[in-house]
């Protein structure tokens, strides 16, 4: 019988140029960074659980993107390269380069722009279900942006009939993410269709080698197949795995297949040190 790996986290508030950023890192056991992204809404307190599955090879960086969780919000806007720039702030602070990233959703799209944009700090992407689907185009984030003012339960409600197999305390904990995050994030999700995402026109720039993960479009995925095969066609090194029954969010619904699915791809391209 396997013992459980016993982690210890460290957490603090970094200054990342205009913003302060909270991570989160596994300081022990000591491994390789790696470094991720979480979506819209959220924050990276996420990745907690799925963290486990990536030791004894990658100690996760989990960082709050900026106005997420305790981050601080920004005047200066929520595209994805405002991100990206925070984030070359956070690895320039915290001694991280060449490693790689996940990015799950808007945090895919925020990964395509870091290593686009300071590639010497990223040496492998991993892109989890990005909203790259103008077919799919993610219904959800209006609804959860106007339950974040409504009176308190209605988002809770939408969040578990959405679940049905979640618990009441999980939805609970995301809708309090939610109602934590700025409201500039989600109108600019809002105001960008998915084919208008610059991760797009970044693509064919992207040299690290690069995993995209779609979910399953039958069970709330939003890459559908024909949007997946033509945005991993414009990545000079990418390459495409599907996981049937997966969420969109694949790191909640089917942890192990996608850490089998990263722990497969980066020793294979390269990307076992940071």
């Amino acid at each position: 019988m396997s013992v459980p790996i016993r982690i210890r986290w460290q957490e603090e508030d970094v200054p990342c140029g205009a913003v302060r950023l909270h991570v989160r890192r596994v300081a022990a056991p000591p491994a390789p960074p790696l470094l991720l992204l979480h979506g819209l809404g959220v924050a990276g307190s996420v990745w907690v659980p799925f963290a486990r599955r990536l030791l004894p090879d990658y100690a996760a960086v989990a960082p709050d993107l900026r106005g997420h969780g305790r981050s601080d919000e920004s005047p200066e806007g929520y595209e994805p390269a405002d991100y990206a720039r925070d984030l070359a702030g956070l690895c320039t602070a915290q001694g991280i380069a060449a490693a790689p990233a996940l990015g799950h959703s808007l945090g895919a799209l925020v990964a395509v722009a870091l290593a686009d944009l300071r590639p010497e700090l990223v040496s492998a992407l991993i892109l989890v279900d990005p909203p790259l689907d103008a077919a799919r185009p993610p219904t959800d984030v209006e609804r959860v942006y106007r339950l974040r003012h409504a009176p308190p339960g209605e988002l809770e409600a939408y969040l578990r009939a959405a679940d049905p197999g979640g618990h009441a305390a999980q939805a609970a904990a995301l809708a309090r993410l939610f109602r934590q995050a700025a409201d500039a994030a989600f109108e600019t999700v809002l105001a960008t269709p998915p084919d208008r995402w610059d991760a797009w026109e970044r693509a064919p720039r992207v040299a690290q080698p690069t995993l995209v993960v779609q979910a399953d479009p039958a069970h709330g995925g939003i890459l559908g197949p024909a949007a997946a095969s033509a945005f991993v066609a414009r990545l000079p090194r990418g390459r495409l795995v599907t996981i049937p029954g997966a969420t969109h969010a694949v790191h909640g619904s089917h942890p192990a297949a996608l850490a089998t699915a990263i722990l497969d791809f980066l020793p294979e391209v390269g990307g076992t040190r940071g």
